[in-house]
């Protein structure tokens, strides 16, 4: 029987098993999920540019529904990258283990970290919906 060996605060030594990994593939499906509809609101909207335009080249005139697709998919654009930078820092931080950090509270997610993820994905889903209710 292996007793689990005690640190200097009294605590056991956690093992963080396969968590780095699962954290890992839950971020990649995150992220990959966020890009596929970057890329629909994107295409959604270089469609709209050239609705109009008889010759393929873009039209000059702008309607409301274009603008606002273009905006869209910049704020689309912009949350996965926040999505991206979000998952970078919390995959180094599970994968510099206890060992590393000495502490399992560290490991916890950033309060900060949290909120702006979840700020992002909810910036994403609004862009999402405005893009389908503007007809991309």
């Amino acid at each position: 029987m292996l007793v689990p060996e005690l640190t200097p605060q009294g605590e056991t030594e956690r093992d963080p098993g396969l968590q780095p990994e699962r954290t890992a593939l839950a971020w990649r499906r995150t992220v990959l999920s966020a890009i596929i509809a970057d890329i629909l609101i994107w295409r959604g909207w270089l469609h709209g540019l050239t609705e109009g335009a008889t010759d393929g080249l873009l039209t000059t005139d702008h309607s409301a529904q274009v603008i606002g697709l273009g905006i869209c998919a910049v704020l689309a654009c912009l949350t996965t990258i926040v999505l991206v930078v979000c998952a970078v820092g919390r995959i180094r931080l599970l994968h510099a283990g206890v060992g590393v950090l000495g502490h399992s509270a560290e490991i916890a997610v950033p309060t900060l970290m949290l909120r702006t993820a979840s700020a992002a994905i909810v910036a994403l889903a609004v862009a999402t919906v405005c893009a389908l209710a503007l007809g991309f």
